[in-house]
C-alpha cells in the first residue's frame, strides 16, 4: 500500500497535529524499556548475580524497543522533513548535534571511573575516550549513537523529499533486509562484534532502522488516521497475540540468523508496540504514566546509563546484598526507577539552559545558510513568516526524544 502525504511548500515552517495519546505512551515504553536493559547490564558489570528473567525479558523485547523509538521518531519528524533549512538547521539539528556531543562528557566520566571501579568493565583511559569523543561526528558509539542516527535519517528523509514513497520506503526495507539478515549475522567475515568495533556503534545499528523512521515520516498521517480506524478491541487482540507468539515463545528465536527473519520480527514487534501503546489507553493510571515519560524522554535518555553506573558503583563498592539472588531482580527495577525520577528531575531543572537545548548563538548561525537551501521567497511570503503570529508557532521542543530517543543494546549478542 502506498503511503502518501501532501507536500507542504519547501519553505514552509513545520506544523504538527494534535498529539494522539497513544503515540506518547508508545515512546514511554520504548525508553522504559531501554533503561531496563541498560540497568540489567550495568549491573552485571557490578558482579551482580544473573537473573534469568531480566535475560529473558530484553531477549523478548529486542524487537520492539528500537522499531518503536525510531517509528514513533519519524512520526514526529515528518513536519521536519519539508521545513525550511534554516528553521530544520537552526532549531532540529542543531539541537540533536548539541547534545550528542555535549553529552559525551558525562559518558566519557562513567567509562573512566566504571572502568576503573566495576569488575566486569574494561579499563580505559582519557586518552582513549577524547580519541573517541573526537571521532564521534563519524564514528558513533555508545548509548548516543542514537541522537546521531536520528540527524542522518532527517537528512536523509529531506534529501529524498522529491523521490517517491514507495521507492523510499522500498529502499529502505530491502537495506533492513540485508543488513539485519546478513551484515548483523556475519556474513561479512566480521562477527557482530568485531565490525561494531570497526564502524562504530552508531553505523552498526543504524542501517537496519531507517525503515521504521522513514516510513512512519513519509505515512505520518496515514499511520495515525489508520491506528485510530482499528477498534481497541482489535488491538488489544494484536499486543496479546505478540506477546503470546514473540514475548513468551519466541517465535522464529531458532531462525534469526536467516536472511529476512529478523527483518520479519521487527516489523512484526513495531506493530505489537503500537498495538501495546493503543490498548493500554484503557488503562488510564498505567496510560497516564507512560505517557507522561514519553513525553519527557530526552532528559532521561541522555542521563540514565551515568545515573545507573553511579548507583551501580555505590552498591558494588559497598558491598551490597542487594546485587544477590533473591533481591537483585527488584533492585533493577529499583535502579531504572531511580534512574528515570532523577533523570526527570534533572530535566525540570535543566528546561531551557544549555544542558537540554543549544547556545543561542549556535541557533543563529544556521539562519545564514538560508538562502543556500531555499529560494528567494516573495515579498508576501518574507513579510508573513516574520509575522508575531508565524514566529510565536515556530517550534522548538529542546526535551522529546522521539521528537529528537534511544537506544538500545541486545542482550546476549552485545548489541550494545
Amino acid at each position: 500500500m502506498s503511503l502518501s502525504r501532501p507536500h507542504a511548500h519547501p519553505g514552509a515552517r513545520p506544523t504538527s497535529r494534535p498529539r494522539a495519546p497513544w503515540v506518547d505512551t508508545a515512546k514511554g515504553i520504548s525508553i522504559l524499556l531501554v533503561v531496563l536493559l541498560h540497568t540489567s547490564l550495568w549491573l552485571r558489570q557490578a558482579d551482580m548475580d544473573r537473573i534469568p528473567a531480566f535475560s529473558a525479558l530484553n531477549t523478548a523485547f529486542e524487537d520492539l524497543r528500537m522499531p518503536l523509538f525510531f517509528a514513533m521518531s519519524g512520526l514526529f519528524a515528518a513536519k521536519w522533513l519539508t521545513a525550511g533549512w534554516g528553521d530544520f538547521l537552526r532549531t532540529k539539528a542543531s539541537l540533536l548535534v548539541w547534545v550528542f556531543l555535549l553529552w559525551q562528557i558525562p559518558v566519557i566520566a562513567y567509562r573512566i571511573i566504571g572502568g576503573h571501579l566495576l569488575p566486569g568493565m574494561v579499563h580505559t583511559d582519557l586518552g582513549t575516550q577524547l580519541e573517541t569523543w573526537a571521532w564521534s561526528p563519524l564514528r558513533a558509539n555508545a548509548e548516543l549513537w542514537f541522537l546521531w542516527a536520528l540527524v542522518l535519517f532527517l537528512l536523509a528523509g529531506r534529501l529524498l523529499q522529491k523521490v517517491p514513497t514507495g521507492w523510499v520506503v522500498g529502499s529502505a526495507a530491502a537495506l533492513s533486509v540485508v543488513w539485519s539478515g546478513l551484515v548483523w549475522p556475519g556474513a561479512t567475515g566480521l562477527e557482530g562484534g568485531e565490525l561494531r568495533h570497526l564502524v562504530g556503534t552508531g553505523l552498526y545499528e543504524a542501517p537496519a532502522y531507517f525503515l521504521f523512521f522513514i516510513a512512519a515520516a513519509r505515512g505520518s498521517s496515514w499511520m495515525r488516521d489508520g491506528v485510530a480506524r482499528v477498534p481497541q478491541t482489535v488491538w488489544a487482540a494484536v499486543a496479546v497475540g505478540w506477546l503470546v507468539a514473540f514475548a513468551w515463545f519466541g517465535a522464529f528465536e531458532d531462525q534469526r540468523d536467516q536472511p529476512g527473519v529478523v527483518f520479519l520480527c521487527q516489523v512484526c514487534g513495531e506493530i505489537g508496540g503500537i498495538a501495546l501503546a493503543v490498548s493500554l489507553q484503557r488503562i488510564r493510571p498505567a496510560a497516564r504514566a507512560l505517557a507522561f515519560l514519553g513525553r519527557h524522554t530526552l532528559e532521561v535518555y541522555l542521563s540514565h546509563t551515568t545515573i545507573v553506573v553511579a548507583l551501580a558503583s555505590v552498591l558494588y563498592l559497598t558491598g551490597s546484598p542487594l546485587l544477590a539472588a533473591p533481591w537483585a531482580a527488584w533492585t533493577v527495577v529499583a535502579v531504572a526507577l531511580a534512574a528515570i525520577a532523577l533523570g526527570l528531575l534533572l530535566g525540570r531543572a535543566a528546561r531551557g539552559t544549555w544542558l537540554l537545548e543549544p547556545p543561542a548563538v549556535l541557533r543563529r548561525w544556521p539562519g545564514s545558510l538560508r538562502q543556500a537551501f531555499e529560494s528567494p521567497a516573495s515579498p508576501a511570503t518574507s513579510a508573513s513568516s516574520h509575522s508575531p503570529a508565524t514566529s510565536a508557532a515556530s517550534p522548538h521542543s529542546p526535551v522529546s526524544p522521539v521528537d529528537t530517543g534511544s537506544p538500545s543494546p541486545r542482550t546476549t549478542t552485545a548489541r550494545r
